[in-house]
């Protein structure tokens, strides 16, 4: 915290330097995150729901559900690395 000797004009360098320095970590901090979720989120959508669905494919099965569940996965997954693909741009 500055001390009580600043001038305004002084105290309101100080406040916007401090606002944007918290503004610019929370920013990274927030982007890191959101960058982790959506790693962890394709991974377990190409896991869980679409290479499944495409085992079931290849061995020879028709079963709709499976399918249709690998094809919501397919799509989440397509949008989760559109997004990770935005953010290292």
């Amino acid at each position: 915290m500055p001390s009580d000797s600043l001038s305004p004009e002084e105290r309101r360098q100080y406040d916007v330097v401090y606002h944007a320095t918290k503004n610019a970590i929370w920013d990274v901090l927030g982007t890191a995150v959101y960058l982790l979720f959506l790693v962890f989120a394709l991974g377990i959508t190409l896991l869980g729901l679409v290479f499944p669905a495409l085992g079931e494919l290849a061995s020879g099965g028709t079963n709709p559900f499976v399918l249709g569940v690998g094809g919501v996965g397919f799509l989440v997954a397509l949008i989760a690395a559109h997004q990770i693909y935005s953010l290292s741009r």
